[in-house]
């Protein structure tokens, strides 16, 4: 299978898809606490705290969740 993305210049990582799946609203409280994470996490970055991903470590991680090996 051809990748169609490999003219771009940033590393691409292809991931299963599942479509149609059922998931939770969240609830008020849910929804604040994702809001207040993300507000954090905009800020780490901004300030220069983040760091940049490694694909090799990505990949590893990815299917790790994927497979339930860490949750």
């Amino acid at each position: 299978m051809e990748n169609s993305l490999k003219s771009l210049e940033r590393d691409t990582v292809i991931v299963p898809v599942v479509t149609l799946e059922d998931v939770l609203v969240p609830t008020d409280r849910e929804r604040a606490e994702l809001v207040a994470s993300l507000k954090q996490a905009e800020a780490e970055v901004a300030a220069g705290k983040a760091k940049a991903s490694n694909r090799e470590t990505f990949k590893r991680r990815f299917l790790a969740i994927c497979k339930g090996e860490i949750a």
